[in-house]
């Protein structure tokens, strides 16, 4: 009878068991309710407050690079340019060793400029710089020392405005620096190219009175006392006259 009794209760208790783990099992079964607090109220204005701090920033890398592209687009122009103002200073050289080719047998004055011989058509120029730019860039460069970029801003007007009127200027100018750098050579050439395609020109007596000092510095004493005489011969009034005549004493 006891061990009836037991069984019975031992049956009891595991229906009760049961019972209770189907609600558990139900509530394990359930999907987990998405936790509310303040957070998830919070992520759309923090999403607000991001955005025009992300807008600023793509403005900035915006910015940068088209400061980038437009340094580029400069130095391809700077390149350029560079490009051809070599170009015409090659040129340049070759229409100087042609000349210096041709030159025919001084006349016994010692001072009249000679013909260049005849050669190639000169090249068109690619520039579009007008000719007093190019003249203010060249005196801004030689009164800054830098020589270089002074004879290739001249060497630039004198090849694409050979009949311009600031050309006589440029050309002084080219063949005064080669002179102050002591290439006598080279100036002398210059100052005769002035003299061949400006005969008439204001300069043309201050460009006779340096033939003559090339020509004394070179060696040729005897050649320089005749180029200065023609130079009080011919231009008694002006300056270079002046100093020619002291030249003749000394």
């Amino acid at each position: 009878m006891t061990t009836f009794l037991l069984t019975l209760v031992a049956f009891a208790l595991a229906g009760c068991g049961g019972v209770a783990k189907q609600p558990a099992a139900l509530e394990a079964g359930r999907p987990a309710a998405s936790p509310a607090g303040p957070d998830a109220a919070d992520q759309p204005s923090k999403t607000a407050a991001d955005q025009p701090r992300l807008n600023e920033h793509v403005s900035r890398i915006a910015g940068e690079l088209s400061e980038l592209q437009n340094a580029v687009a400069k130095l391809i122009a700077s390149s350029r340019q560079q490009e051809d103002q070599l170009t015409y200073l090659r040129r340049r050289v070759e229409e100087l060793e042609s000349l210096n080719r041709g030159r025919l047998p001084a006349a016994p004055s010692g001072f009249a400029p000679s013909a260049p011989a005849p050669g190639p058509a000169p090249l068109a120029s690619a520039t579009t710089t007008p000719a007093a730019e190019l003249y203010r860039a060249g005196t801004e460069n030689l009164q800054a020392k830098n020589f270089d970029a002074a004879v290739l801003s001249f060497y630039d007007l004198i090849v694409t405005y050979p009949n311009h009127p600031l050309r006589e200027g440029a050309q002084f100018l080219v063949a005064d620096i080669f002179y102050m750098q002591k290439d006598f050579r080279s100036a002398l050439a210059e100052f005769e190219a002035l003299i061949a395609a400006v005969p008439r020109g204001e300069r043309v007596p201050d460009a006779l009175l340096k033939i003559g000092q090339c020509q004394k510095s070179l060696g040729d004493a005897a050649r320089a006392k005749r180029t200065w005489e023609r130079v009080v011969k011919d231009h008694p009034a002006s300056a270079a006259a002046r100093q020619a005549r002291v030249l003749l004493r000394s």
